[in-house]
């Protein structure tokens, strides 16, 4: 009997035993979960999925959109925007009236929108710059990505973009949203996404903080000193960080290239990629975590923008971001302008769309011929092409326009439009596109 019932202790403290385990192992995920994880979401990556996400996002709208953005060129996403507007649907639209470099494009597009039925408000004056790139769509699902709806966002550049539909998460962007939109303050003390100003500084940290494993960002800007010291300090205790990004030419004249040095001096890796340009702003910790946003590591960002960005673990989307990253990480070079040097045709110029394989060279002329021209008074281009966003440009600013022919009668743009030409200068890439900048007409070769 005694053994009997020894037996029957046993077994239930084994019982206890097992379901003490199960309920560790069920809790210790949910106690190491970090806060505000949106857990399903759907992702997509650029240049490889185009316009369709977005231009579906309007498609679906059946009563209401709120639209807070950076930037809006692209031509199919702005007729897309009018159509939903015909059709019934309420749009609201928050942009960035003075975006950086002083151009009035988005003014021009902001205010043809309003003239086809969208409600239009500038960015509140509370923030250096309106950098948020979000959609809420019948207050219930959201979209938000690293990229403006730009052509060349879609055409030429690494970009990520989340949706997810959840009342919870979408109706905490629609309601800060709505603030701004009013002009009034908004508490995000206890948010679950992560915002610039309010928060984005502190949950980095802390994410960065938390890793264990590794840390991978594809990310445009590495400048703010707290973040990049958070990232050296993760490489110094183990943690793989690896950075993938786009230099700037020269690369001592890189704002980035500091903070991208001293992630190196701490055991971090970086990779540089030319093309497609790196606009992204993303991350993921410990190959679990996901962050997509607009947030860059910059001071500015982090701490005077109105920026937005999603944390999540959904497992397809996690995978994907790092199969891209593997493959992105594969293509990119520890030099940031490899020596390699493709030859000059024996022709002895290159036409204009090729100018994206010989960035960064100075020793090859550039022909074309202007078809298309773009003068706002602060900067012309003459381009090949309508592709604005993705086009080689000659660049000619307005100190330089009393050097060139027919000034002040006739200025460059109108001067050598319909003109075959040949360009010498320096191959930059700026913003998505290949650009030469002329200082003097003698880099301009008129063929005919």
């Amino acid at each position: 009997m005694r053994r009997k019932n020894t037996w029957v202790w046993l077994r239930a403290f084994l019982l206890v035993l097992l379901l003490l385990v199960l309920l560790i192992l069920w809790v210790r995920p949910r106690m190491d979960r970090p806060r505000g994880v949106v857990p399903d979401v759907t992702l997509w990556i650029e240049p490889h999925a185009g316009k369709e996400p977005i231009l579906q996002a309007f498609d679906s709208a059946q009563h209401d959109v709120r639209m807070a953005f950076y930037s809006i060129t692209d031509p199919d996403v702005i007729q897309k925007i009018k159509d939903t507007v015909a059709r019934g649907v309420t749009v609201r639209l928050m942009l960035e009236n003075n975006p950086y470099g002083g151009s009035s494009t988005n003014i021009d597009i902001g205010l043809d929108l309003q003239q086809a039925g969208v409600q239009l408000k500038w960015a509140p004056r509370a923030y250096r710059y309106l950098h948020e790139k979000a959609i809420v769509v019948d207050g219930q699902t959201a979209y938000v990505m690293t990229h403006n709806l730009t052509t060349s966002a879609f055409t030429a550049n690494r970009e990520y973009g989340v949706s997810f539909t959840d009342p919870v998460f979408a109706g905490e962007i629609a309601r800060v949203f709505d603030a701004d939109w009013d002009r009034e303050p908004v508490d995000l003390s206890n948010a679950l996404l992560i915002w610039s100003p309010d928060n984005s500084r502190e949950r980095f940290t802390a994410l960065f903080r938390r890793a264990r494993e590794s840390i991978w960002l594809e990310h445009q800007n590495l400048q703010d000193p707290e973040m990049v010291d958070a990232l050296c300090q993760a490489a110094q205790r183990g943690v793989d960080v690896r950075l993938i990004s786009t230099p700037r030419w020269p690369i001592e004249n890189d704002f980035d290239e500091p903070g991208r040095e001293q992630l190196r001096r701490a055991g971090g890796q970086v990779r540089y990629i030319l093309d497609p340009y790196i606009h992204a702003k993303v991350f993921v910790v410990d190959g679990r975590w996901g962050v997509v946003g607009s947030v860059n590591l910059t001071t500015n960002s982090l701490d005077n923008n109105r920026e937005l960005a999603v944390l999540f673990d959904d497992a397809d989307a996690v995978r994907q971001m790092l199969d891209q990253f593997e493959a992105d990480w594969a293509q990119g070079t520890v030099e940031p302008f490899p020596k390699e040097k493709l030859p000059i045709p024996p022709e002895g110029y290159i036409d204009h769309t090729q100018a994206r394989l010989y960035l960064f060279r100075d020793d090859v002329p550039v022909q074309l011929t202007v078809t298309h021209t773009y003068n706002s008074g602060r900067v012309i281009w003459l381009m090949g092409n309508a592709d604005v966003d993705r086009n080689f440009k000659v660049v000619i600013f307005p100190s330089a326009y009393s050097k060139f022919p027919g000034y002040p009668d006739v200025l460059p743009d109108e001067y050598y439009k319909g003109k075959t030409i040949r360009v010498r200068g320096l191959i930059k890439l700026y913003r998505g596109w290949p650009e030469i900048i002329v200082n003097s007409p003698s880099q301009i070769e008129v063929v005919k």
